[in-house]
């Protein structure tokens, strides 16, 4: 089974807590021979001041860099103590106006497993958001992202999968969310659970239909659910006890189910939609981040693909 030996963490300007590279530093405790990469992504708008001189723009574009790759080597030796000493923490500054093209850039020029963001609090109540350069991030990345939130990260921790059974294509995005679970849980020594919801749609047509049941509806499509998912645990070796199933929402579930087993990980796909679609219809991860007291692995539709034509056989 692979690990993940090369880790993107992105810097996270004017914070006092880098979450994302701590989260880093807690995987590298039980694989202690990767490499964390610390990104910072910049864009000094003294390099415009300079553009006419050439002569100029080369040094000043060196000075400026080095006085952020100084700052990343402070915040790195802060950390440091956290390491293990076999663990490789090398500062990478980059320079553009939009930081999640940068990101992606450096995802697909790299050899990285995993890239680790810190969740954005926001506002006056302090809940968390995906920004702009988030939903970016998460749409067009090429390997499993990481939105991580401040909270203890310990061997043995309970790995929550949501699956999804309502399309052939959830299948696919399902078994590749338990293979990068199930590397996690290899790491960490973790128990995998496997979550899904049951959404009754009641036709409204179907209220007029004579001797018509909606709880026995209801029971059945609770029952279609259990059925899927029981299989689907059975064919990759998940113990019936570790499989939850309830009826309601995505977003009222997954968070309740996550509570009781205090999860400290939980894998989600996200539809990867983009433009208008994006505008008009949510995102279960957009819904459930603020309710939950765990990181989110999200995995995407570029990434399910490549899993798509891996595990094909296995689906």
């Amino acid at each position: 089974m692979k690990k993940y030996n090369n880790i993107l963490v992105v810097a996270e300007p004017k914070k006092d807590v880098q979450v994302a590279l701590k989260r880093a530093l807690d995987i590298t405790q039980f694989n202690p021979k990767a490499t964390i990469t610390f990104l910072r992504v910049v864009y000094d708008y003294s390099y415009d001041l300079i553009i006419l001189n050439k002569v100029k723009e080369k040094p000043v574009h060196e000075d400026i860099e080095q006085t952020y790759i100084d700052h990343l080597e402070k915040i790195i030796e802060e950390y440091r103590t956290k390491a293990n000493s076999e663990t490789t923490i090398l500062p990478k500054v980059v320079e553009n106006k939009d930081v999640g093209e940068a990101v992606i850039d450096e995802i697909n020029n790299g050899k990285y497993d995993l890239i680790i963001k810190a969740a954005n609090h926001h506002g006056v109540l302090d809940s968390i958001i995906f920004t702009p350069i988030d939903w970016y991030i998460l749409r067009n990345s090429q390997i499993p992202v990481i939105i991580a939130k401040d909270h203890e990260w310990t061997e043995g921790g309970n790995i929550v999968v949501c699956v999804d059974f309502t399309l052939k294509d959830h299948v696919i995005s399902n078994v590749a969310m338990l293979r990068e679970a199930q590397i996690i849980a290899k790491l960490t020594k973790g128990q995998i659970h496997l979550v899904n919801s049951a959404p009754v749609y009641l036709p409204s047509v179907m209220l007029e239909v004579p001797h018509y049941s909606p709880s026995l509806y209801e029971q059945s499509v609770v029952e279609e659910h259990k059925n899927k998912l029981l299989e689907f645990a059975h064919k990759h070796n998940i113990p019936q006890e570790f499989c939850h199933i309830q009826e309601g929402m995505p977003d009222d579930v997954i968070p309740q189910i996550c509570r009781k087993l205090n999860a400290k990980s939980v894998f989600i796909g996200s539809a990867g939609r983009s433009g208008f679609m994006a505008a008009l219809i949510g995102n279960t991860c957009e819904e459930i981040v603020d309710d939950i007291d765990a990181d989110l692995y999200v995995l995407n539709s570029k990434i399910i693909a490549k899993y798509y034509r891996k595990f094909k056989s296995n689906l």
